[in-house]
């Protein structure tokens, strides 16, 4: 009977040797686990501060973008307003004047080509005569 005992003290003592080997083990990588979490934590943190700055950032490009496409629309109406006014057929004709001119054209010939005044055709040749 004393080697049942002796064995049962050996096995008891054993088992509680590996019992304690397995705790101190499960408690150092319980402690490694606990680090890579803070660890983690901040940098998931740190994360959700950049993608809260980009978020705020792309909504103040999108107002500025919308702006902008809003002002390119307005130019664009007024471009094509201007077109079909009157005012841009004139212009026209005076930047052709201009050139004819510019090339020594006379009064008479500005005034039949463009439609001018003799008045602003004799003005024409006076500021832009070769």
């Amino acid at each position: 009977m004393d080697i049942y005992l002796s064995l049962s003290t050996a096995f008891l003592v054993l088992t509680l040797t590996l019992w304690l080997i397995f705790f101190i083990k499960d408690r150092n990588f319980k402690r490694h686990l606990d680090k890579f979490a803070a660890i983690d934590s901040k940098k998931l943190e740190s994360i959700q501060q950049d993608l809260s700055a980009l978020c705020a950032g792309g909504l103040g490009v999108d107002e500025r973008i919308g702006k902008i496409e809003r002002r390119i629309r307005e130019l664009v109406e007024r471009v094509e307003e201007l077109e079909t006014n009157d005012a841009f057929e004139n212009l026209q004709e005076f930047q052709q004047a201009i050139e004819l001119a510019k090339k020594g054209a006379d009064v008479a010939e500005i005034v039949e080509k463009c439609h001018l005044t003799t008045d602003e055709a004799a003005l024409l040749i006076r500021l832009h005569k070769p």
